[in-house]
């Protein structure tokens, strides 16, 4: 998979690896404490070199945090998978 491949589109903004993104806030998600990761910031990274291992989950996109406030600051340097509708691209 090339720095190129698209990973996914979301209303015209194509996602790639390589490509910064946002974590969208989840309005149905039970608070306190409320969704951890939201508006948390990372980088889109590829998973296998196997792209065919992934064919039947094309809508799931791996992200390694690199910036999060408070409770989350623990998932920084992690790596997550998130479906596509859940990133903004920054």
């Amino acid at each position: 998979m090339a720095n190129t491949e698209i990973l996914g589109e979301n209303e015209m903004v194509k996602i790639k690896v390589g490509d910064r993104v946002r974590i969208k806030d989840r309005a149905n998600w039970p608070t306190p404490p409320g969704y951890r990761l939201a508006n948390a910031e990372g980088r889109v990274v590829k998973w296998l070199e196997y792209e065919e291992v992934m064919e039947e989950f094309p809508e799931f996109i791996l992200v390694e945090i690199e910036d999060a406030e408070g409770e989350s600051k623990v998932y920084i340097g992690n790596r997550m998978f998130f479906q596509e509708e859940s990133l903004e691209k920054i």
